[in-house]
């Protein structure tokens, strides 16, 4: 999540206009060596160092044009990427990764889909002038093969569970934020006069290896007759070769490849995510068949609420909403339009909140 200071005012040239502040908390990495859970397992990476671009130079323009952003895919694929710089003739040649691994230097490449699990993958494609300037692109898509989830078989008794996590408490302070844990208490709150069995994870007992524990345990007690939640606030980020990722309040990346991998395994064909936090979109991908989605952001910023909010914008509304709809499609609908219309009437800019709704029917708390 990433707020800032600002000042709208609905009168302009009022004397008695309106103003509002947002804090700015910006998330800074100030770290050399940073710590990312993938599907994978733990890996360690350096931080991203952008190099300073000569005079007049300005870095490649990557555009991955095939397959789309959001799409589901299947068989072989051919990647295609574009790359245009102006000062380079002819223009670079792209290095495309597969979830962070290399597989080719070309502006087009086959792969074969068959070869990787069912569910969210993510595409990179990046080059480098020869100033040493480097442009990038990446996209999240669904794989399905027909291969297999969790896919286990139900005792015929209905039994609800959620993982709600909130962090506004990270270590140091530059990073701290400010209703993120209210979020995640308001979610459990109401998701208990629902008759959920909810884990509640706020601040400095979200680590990332709670986190883990967690998902492990809501994984091994429901079964395919059951109904799941996970709802996350906090800070978000996108990071080179991994995409979306949320962040623990021990500073450790969780990548949206991470949990795919941990949901692949879900019996459950009744599961809600909720997400409120910034460049989020790349989590999109454990939204499969049988699972609905709302997110606070694609590739823009979500934002902490006023005072009277006393929650993040987008989980706001989702509160709010409950009081007209009584689905999670109808409420996260409500949730993206409530932010669309707070940020263009307050801050007067576009943001980009969503939903994913892959139920059929509606999907009753």
């Amino acid at each position: 999540m990433y707020v800032f200071d600002y000042y709208a005012t609905r009168n302009i040239g009022s004397q008695e206009a309106n103003e509002h502040t947002f804090k700015i908390r910006k998330f800074i990495e100030t770290r050399k060596v940073i710590p990312i859970y993938t599907e994978h397992g733990l890996e360690k990476v350096p931080a991203v160092r952008v190099k300073p671009p000569g005079v007049g130079d300005k870095k490649p323009r990557v555009t991955i044009t095939n397959p789309a952003d959001g799409s589901t895919v299947s068989g072989t694929v051919t990647i295609t990427v574009t790359v245009s710089d102006k000062e380079d003739n002819p223009d670079p040649v792209p290095a495309i990764y597969i979830d962070g691994a290399y597989v080719a230097t070309a502006n087009s490449y086959d792969w074969d889909t068959a070869g990787v699990t069912d569910g969210s993958h993510t595409i990179m494609a990046e080059a480098t002038d020869s100033m040493g300037n480097t442009g990038s692109d990446s996209i999240t898509v669904t794989v399905n093969n027909g291969g297999g989830g969790g896919g286990g078989d139900g005792d015929g008794v209905v039994r609800k569970w959620a993982l709600c996590i909130g962090i506004s408490d990270y270590d140091g302070t530059v990073n701290d934020l400010t209703y993120c844990d209210d979020d995640a208490t308001d979610w459990k709150n109401f998701l208990n006069g629902k008759g959920y069995t909810v884990v509640l994870l706020t601040d400095r007992q979200a680590t990332a290896d709670a986190i883990e524990t967690e998902i492990n345990e809501l994984l091994a007690n429901e079964d395919a007759d059951d109904y799941v939640v996970f709802t996350y606030s906090g800070h978000g980020t996108t990071y080179r070769n991994y995409g979306s990722c949320m962040i623990s309040t021990d500073m450790v990346y969780i990548t949206h490849g991470w949990l795919e991998s941990k949901f692949d395994a879900a019996d459950s064909s009744h599961i809600y995510f909720a997400f409120d936090a910034c460049k989020i979109g790349g989590f999109r991908g454990v939204v499969t068949d049988g699972r609905v989605g709302a997110f606070a952001s694609n590739k823009d910023y979500s934002y902490d609420g006023t005072e009277d909010m006393k929650n993040g914008v987008f989980t706001f509304y989702q509160m709010d909403g409950w009081s007209h709809y009584n689905n999670f499609e109808d409420d996260a609908a409500y949730a993206v339009q409530g932010m669309e219309d707070w940020a263009a009437g307050y801050l007067g800019i576009s943001i980009d909140p969503f939903y994913v709704d892959k139920y059929t029917g509606d999907m009753t708390p």
